[in-house]
């Protein structure tokens, strides 16, 4: 089954129509069963060439994966209604150079009216935090903040590593991707030296012709229908003098479905058509 159609065909009209599973390769297709998401997926850390550590990621399985010899992060498409988001450039950032390393883009998705459509995306992610738990041979949490949400976050900043502190073959030197209008305070411009910012996190519209169209973030709304694109990151901190291990939706792109008014219209015509069953009734 894919669940991206199992939502009302009122929110999904403008998305692209996949009519049968059979279609897709398997590395498209997110098994449901933990004994499937054993063989199709498996986890592992990417330092760079600096030495730099990164978090563990979700690596697509060399059995499924599109391409043998590569190692391919596992990406996630899930549909939901915004509960709250800041997907902005420099995201929660507030300008206090001590909070650059935390800053965070986010955004929370939610079920709307369709709860159970939705419970099996959580399913799907419950499943991989167990996989990833029993991988990584202890307790692995979610970053879930509230209770039948998804929780998506994407750091803002990467931290600049002076000369002095690489080996020679170092890469070249980070480049900021920010533009005029991104950094309306200055905040990046004065932590330049230490923090660049370098990625955005892609946004569009699926238009009419069921295409996604590239547009600013700002039209990506709380209450709007979307799709997330996210990849899965393993991250290890201390808190509370003990050590947490958390599986983390990293987003990558956001795709409006439709609009919030199109999901307040399917949501007071689904109210309806219950209301009319139960009269019969």
């Amino acid at each position: 089954m894919l669940v991206r159609n199992a939502w009302p065909s009122r929110l999904t009209a403008r998305m692209p129509k996949i009519d049968a599973i059979d279609k897709l390769a398997s590395w498209q297709v997110v098994p449901l069963d933990y004994d499937d998401v054993c063989a199709w997926a498996t986890v592992e850390r990417q330092d760079d060439a600096n030495g730099v550590q990164h978090p563990y990621v979700l690596l697509y399985s060399p059995d499924v994966a599109p391409r043998q010899d590569e190692r391919l992060r596992v990406t996630l498409r899930f549909q939901g209604m915004v509960e709250s988001l800041n997907i902005s450039p420099l995201g929660n950032y507030d300008g206090r150079v001590e909070m650059a390393s935390r800053a965070v883009q986010f955004l929370s998705l939610g079920p709307g009216t369709n709860v159970e459509t939705f419970q099996h995306q959580l399913r799907a992610f419950e499943n991989l935090r167990v996989f990833i738990s029993s991988i990584m041979n202890c307790a692995v949490q979610t970053n879930i903040r509230k209770e039948g949400t998804l929780y998506f976050q994407r750091l803002v900043f990467t931290k600049v590593r002076h000369p002095s502190a690489v080996r020679r073959n170092a890469t070249r030197p980070l480049q900021s991707v920010l533009v005029f209008g991104d950094d309306p305070h200055g905040w990046a411009a004065s932590v330049k030296r230490d923090w660049v910012v370098t990625h955005k996190i892609l946004t569009g519209v699926y238009d009419s012709s069921q295409a996604a169209v590239r547009k600013p973030y700002t039209v990506i709304r709380v209450g709007d229908f979307v799709e997330v694109v996210a990849s899965v990151e393993v991250v290890k901190y201390r808190k509370y003098q003990r050590w947490i291990t958390e599986a983390r939706l990293i987003l990558q792109e956001v795709v409006r479905i439709c609009e919030k008014n199109t999901v307040l219209v399917s949501i007071a015509y689904i109210i309806q058509q219950h209301e009319t069953l139960t009269t019969a009734c």
